[in-house]
Formats: C-alpha cells, sequence, structure tokens
C-alpha cells in the first residue's frame, strides 16, 4: 500500500521508537517464516491476485505484535494477547484513522452484532453474551507503523480488513491458558458458561464451493480491492460499514459436489447469536468469464482472502515461549551451576512445585522448592508453565556432587550428543483416532498427573533415551524435543 498522506496520530496510541522498532523486525523475520505455512488454497489464491504481500505484512505485524507483550507502552499483556484491536468508528461523526480503538474506559475492545458505526466498543472480558462479540474492523495500519491508503475514504480497498476471535483478546480472569491447551479442555472460566472449549467461537471459512476449509480460524484478512457494482460507495459516511468494502455470493442449489450451497457474506457481521460466522474465500469476479453456473447471479465479489488457524497462532506463540523458557533455564544454571528439578512427579494433578525433587514433569516454577527462576510474568500469565515438560538429567540438579553438569546423559534417539536437559513441546493433545501410542485414548492434559496425557510415545513417556529431535509429526505424533547442553 502506498504512504497516506499527512496524518499525526493521538499520542497516547504512539509506539515509542525502540518497540516500534523491534515489531518491524519481527514482522520481516515472520513474513519470511510464515509466508510457507499458508494453506495450498490461500497461496493459490493470494499468489495469482493483488495484494498478496499486503495481506502478508498485515499477518506478520499482528503475530509478531502479539509475540511481543513487552513491546507496549503499558505493561500487563500476556503472550499471544491481542491489544491492538482493530479500527472502527467508534465516536459520532468519525471515520477510520489506521489506529486500533479501545473502549470508553481504555481497554481493548469488540464490536457486537448489533453494533453501528458511531456506537462505542466493548470489553469481552465482561460482556454478558459471549455469542453476540463481533471483533472485526479494518486493520490498524497506523498502530503497526505500515503503510496506509492512498485515500481517506480507500477507494481502492488497499488497506485490509481483520476480523478474530475475542479468545485472542480476553485477560486471564476470563481465559486462563491462552495456549495449546485451550484447545483440547472444556471451559470453566466466567465468560461464559456453555461448556464449549473455549469462551468466545473461532470464525470459520469456507472454499468457492462453501467446503469447509477450516472451523478453528482465530483470525482473517481480507483485502477489499476497488468497488464492484454501483452498490459500493466508499465516501462519508457510506464507507463507514463493512458492506461498502465486502461482498458476498451465493452458491446455488444444483452445484457440483462437493458443496454446500447457501449465501456467504464477508460484511456480514450481524450473522444471528449462536450461529458460526463464516466466511467465504472465493476467486474474484473479474477473473472469471464467464462466471460458475453455480453462482446466483449478479455475481460481483473481489475479496482477497488469508487466513489463520487457532493451531498456527499458538504454534507462533509457542516459539517465543520455548525461547523465554530456555533462557530463564540458561539464567538459572549460570547463577547456580546446576539447574532446577522439574515440577513433582508422580502428582495429580501435575504440579509445578519442586518439593519431590523430581526429574521429569512440568516446567518447576514454585520459588521455595525450586529456586528463583525468573520467567516473565507475560508468559506465565498465559499458562504456558502447565503446558511444557521438562526433564533434567540427575548430575545437573543441586542433589548431586560438585563438579556438576559435566557428563550429561540424556540422550534424544540414537545421536551421539548427550543433554544435562530435555525440553519438550506436547503440541496440541490428540483426541480422536487414531490416538497417541502412549495413551491409546483422548489425551485431556489439563488436570492430569499422568505425562502420557502430554507426550505422544511410549519412549518419550518412559525414556531417557527419547525420540530423536525433528521426529516427523503425524496424524498421531506432535512431540517436538529440545536438549540443553
Amino acid at each position: 500500500m502506498p504512504p497516506r498522506a499527512a496524518c499525526t496520530p493521538s499520542p497516547h496510541r504512539q509506539q515509542g521508537a525502540a518497540a516500534l522498532l523491534l515489531i518491524l523486525t519481527m514482522i520481516v523475520i515472520l513474513t519470511v517464516v510464515l509466508a510457507p505455512r499458508l494453506t495450498l488454497w490461500q497461496v493459490h489464491n493470494a499468489a495469482s491476485g493483488r495484494g498478496y504481500q499486503t495481506l502478508m505484512d498485515a499477518k506478520a505485524a499482528i503475530l509478531a505484535h502479539a509475540a511481543n507483550p513487552g513491546a507496549d507502552a503499558v505493561a500487563g499483556r500476556r503472550l499471544g494477547q491481542i491489544s491492538l484491536t482493530p479500527d472502527l468508528p467508534v465516536l459520532a461523526g468519525s471515520g477510520y484513522d489506521g489506529l486500533s480503538k479501545t473502549t470508553p474506559t481504555g481497554k481493548p475492545g469488540c464490536a457486537t452484532r448489533t453494533w453501528a458505526p458511531g456506537q462505542a466498543l466493548i470489553d469481552p472480558n465482561t460482556f454478558a453474551t459471549p455469542l453476540d462479540v463481533r471483533c472485526f474492523g479494518r486493520f490498524p495500519w497506523l498502530s503497526f507503523g505500515l503503510p496506509g491508503p492512498s485515500t481517506p475514504d480507500d477507494q481502492l480497498g488497499e488497506v485490509p480488513w481483520v476480523f478474530m476471535s475475542a479468545n485472542l483478546v480476553v485477560g486471564s480472569g476470563c481465559l486462563a491458558n491462552l495456549n495449546p491447551l485451550m484447545l483440547s479442555s472444556v471451559y470453566t472460566g466466567v465468560c461464559n458458561t456453555n461448556g464449549t472449549n473455549v469462551p468466545f467461537p473461532w470464525l470459520r471459512v469456507v472454499d468457492a464451493r462453501g467446503n469447509l476449509l477450516s472451523s478453528e480460524v482465530a483470525i482473517v484478512l481480507i483485502l477489499p480491492g476497488p468497488p464492484v457494482g454501483n452498490g459500493q460507495t466508499r465516501s462519508a459516511p457510506v464507507d463507514q460499514a463493512p458492506a461498502a468494502y465486502l461482498e458476498g455470493l451465493t452458491v446455488a442449489a444444483g452445484c457440483p459436489t462437493p458443496c454446500v450451497p447457501g449465501t456467504y457474506n464477508n460484511a456480514a457481521y450481524t450473522v444471528a447469536s449462536g450461529l458460526a460466522w463464516t466466511f467465504i474465500d472465493a476467486p474474484a469476479s473479474t477473473s472469471l468469464s464467464p462466471p460458475p453456473s453455480y453462482y446466483a447471479t449478479p455475481f460481483q465479489f473481489n475479496d482477497h482472502l488469508i487466513y489463520i488457524t487457532a493451531s498456527e497462532y499458538f504454534e507462533a506463540m509457542e516459539q517465543r515461549a520455548r525461547l523465554a523458557v530456555l533462557a530463564t533455564l540458561s539464567a538459572f544454571r549460570t547463577a547456580n551451576n546446576y539447574l532446577p528439578y522439574s515440577g513433582d512427579y508422580p502428582s495429580t494433578p501435575l504440579s509445578s512445585s519442586c518439593a519431590l525433587h523430581s526429574r521429569f514433569g512440568l516446567l518447576p516454577q514454585a520459588p521455595l522448592s525450586c529456586g528463583a527462576l525468573n520467567y516473565p510474568a507475560w508468559l506465565i500469565a498465559a499458562g504456558w508453565g502447565s503446558y511444557f515438560i521438562y526433564a533434567v538429567d540427575p548430575g545437573c540438579t543441586a542433589g548431586a556432587a560438585a563438579p556438576r553438569c559435566l557428563a550429561p546423559s540424556l540422550r534424544l534417539g540414537g545421536a551421539a550428543p548427550r543433554y544435562n536437559a530435555v525440553l519438550f513441546s506436547p503440541g496440541r493433545a490428540i483426541q480422536s483416532a487414531p490416538y497417541a501410542a502412549s495413551k491409546g485414548a483422548p489425551q485431556a492434559p489439563l488436570g492430569s498427573g499422568q505425562l502420557n496425557d502430554f507426550l505422544d510415545s511410549a519412549s518419550n513417556v518412559a525414556g531417557p533415551p527419547f525420540d530423536a529431535a525433528g521426529t516427523a509429526r503425524t496424524a498421531n505424533y506432535d512431540d517436538r524435543m529440545y536438549g540443553i547442553p
């Protein structure tokens, strides 16, 4: 997108120079790292149309900021929590200005299914009807330090629209585990009593014939492009509504199978409470001549879409979490000349205390029994301390005779290197067949006292030796192992 002409942000919304440089650096890194992770469908549509780089830049910016809570001017955000919520006109007579919008009390906010331009945003942490929450708006390009549109009302549709699940916005009081654990356990918090896995619904994305691509989407990014037809007027005040930029289409009955007939509208945030918020990823009408016979006429559509599933989102956050854990363990060893014990095992549920002097379990956290482990607050607040599994060699603990840590024995597969500790990323719990070989039944890590609810192979549960680093992931195996010298 070309830079927007003169625009002065409000002082309280500006990011510090150092923090902004950090975010921009991570945007470049994540653009390179995450580009190969698009689904084949997304790659096909993105590469064949306009705006691929714009969407990738927006995606990388969101992930980079979410993975850097320390980049916020106000402390307190946790890893993966989105504070730069979308840009909406939340005051009467206002428009889009490229800045993230908050509630009247200054908290990250979302709209609802009954929102209208000029209305204030709500705090999803305290909103009484979670199924009515709709987090959407224009991508807040100015808050992220990215280029903006060439005209104030974005006539050419150069700024993406962003739609996100409120699960990524709320705090720990609403959602304790902002990590893969939330994908495999029934939600028991205060924000929803519907017995679902998460307090707020994930988004859905379907393909050009209405076939489901994913029902567990965390974020959708759509580049509008130029207006299609006479119905899209992009001048104030009409340009405040999503329908001025985004379109829908109808897949008619009798479409070639597989297909799901129905009307899909990317601008329809007013979808009834309890119904899935669904987006369609289809070719632009201008690129099809003539359009498929199974599309109802008039067919006018040019939305350009990519999305991030919940699993992809948490995998990106896990990389940041793992680096923080490894840095914390390294600092502990530097200070003590040995590594901490693991959390207690056996214990039901698994504990982060080190009272038993265990060497295989959850990450150690209790300062009185484990020692001073200075994990970042944003890591523990997102529940990552209950996610990673940690094994330590007996010769590198406080109970070993000095000099410690000189003859490590932990091994990953048949490789020659020996390690003083191993950090396991268990991945998402496997809850459908084929089940993890370690358990042979659905895994349920939260509240469990068994390592086979976390780790997927018998050798990882019974080791050492553990599985080799880089062991291929399969439908019933998702463990990743990292040796610590």
